[in-house]
């Protein structure tokens, strides 16, 4: 039957605030029916915007609820969606599914058991650019596809979007999954592999930290593969770059894409001037699809925009990152035993 279904929040920070709250405002099947968060601040901030407030998630849980969105740090994700599924309700976890494959199954595995339906925020499949992207290499626009570099840079970590009365810094420690590959690295993955350019085989790759801090995370990931169509995708995230980088370059056998940036992007063609493309605009109805396809899967038992087995898919591409990330640094650093004098 089509009800309002009674959301939970566990966490209630930026990302809660300047973007799940304005697209449920935008859903009328869906009520918010209770915040949990660890500061009294925010607890004060969500109470005075008209919520339901709890200091603990098995509060919330106990509350008349029928799903929850997980919006904490990454390092707790996993561990809150066992405790909802457990307690009979559905699950939208905030990206990471959670630090690493093994757990998104486990997710996977408690959901199945309960019958209950989890899906993941990977919003950035609906933005602008990666539309255009696809389009143009599924129209064949750029002929038999031969390579898709994608690419994020900025100059600093997320840290600054962090609310100060938790702990802005968060995102720069591992214990609570900071790091570039978590940060921004699940959204690079999630695009690259969704394009359906083939299977990839063995990731190559380098990871490291760029400012100095006591508990080292990755600010730089460079990762490349090649998929069984011989295409070639990489993705490079580099929180120590104030330079402008293009977003995008894609190249088939015809031509070759460059998106500079959300705005911009141009068509470049053998023997010819680069060509400015209408960019078209993020598919403002994207991220609402994904907690209106939560609530239809719920009641009806439709599809999902965003399945969690897509998510373990994202996932074990990151770990074989962080994997050849390791190996990499070990042979640099003469700990292989291929790599050592004897």
């Amino acid at each position: 039957m089509n009800d309002t279904l009674r959301l939970g929040i566990a966490g209630f920070g930026r990302i809660v605030e300047l973007v799940h709250l304005p697209l449920l405002k935008r859903l009328p099947e869906i009520e918010v029916a209770g915040i949990c968060d660890v500061t009294p601040q925010r607890r004060a901030l969500a109470a005075k915007r008209g919520f339901e407030v709890y200091d603990d998630p098995e509060a919330l849980l106990a509350a008349p609820i029928d799903a929850l969105l997980i919006a904490t740090p990454p390092n707790s994700h996993a561990e809150l969606a066992e405790l909802a599924l457990r307690g009979g309700k559905h699950v939208l976890i905030e990206k990471p599914v959670a630090l690493n494959a093994e757990e998104a199954m486990r997710v996977r595995d408690i959901a199945r058991q309960e019958k209950r339906v989890v899906t993941v925020f990977h919003n950035r499949r609906f933005d602008a650019d990666y539309l255009l992207v696809k389009r143009l290499l599924d129209e064949g626009v750029l002929g038999s596809p031969l390579f898709v570099e994608r690419r994020h840079h900025m100059f600093g970590t997320g840290a600054s979007f962090g609310v100060k009365s938790f702990y802005p810094k968060w995102r720069d420690e591992r214990r609570y999954g900071g790091g570039a590959l978590l940060d921004w690295g699940v959204h690079l993955a999630d695009q690259l592999l969704r394009l359906q350019l083939g299977t990839y085989g063995a990731v190559r790759a380098t990871m490291g930290g760029i400012w100095p801090r006591e508990d080292e995370v990755d600010d730089y990931v460079q990762a490349n593969m090649v998929t069984d169509r011989n295409v070639i995708l990489s993705m490079n995230i580099n929180f120590g770059s104030a330079l402008p980088s293009p977003m995008w370059v894609a190249g088939g056998d015809k031509a070759t894409l460059q998106v500079v940036s959300p705005g911009e992007a141009y068509l470049c063609e053998p023997g010819k001037s680069p060509r400015a493309l209408e960019m078209g605009k993020d598919e403002r109805q994207g991220p609402e699809r994904i907690y209106a396809s939560f609530a239809d899967a719920i009641w009806h038992g439709g599809p999902l925009a965003i399945t969690l087995d897509e998510a373990i898919e994202t996932m074990t591409m990151l770990d074989e990152i962080r994997a050849s990330a390791r190996q990499t640094k070990e042979r640099a650093d003469g700990n292989l035993i291929c790599g050592t004098a004897g």
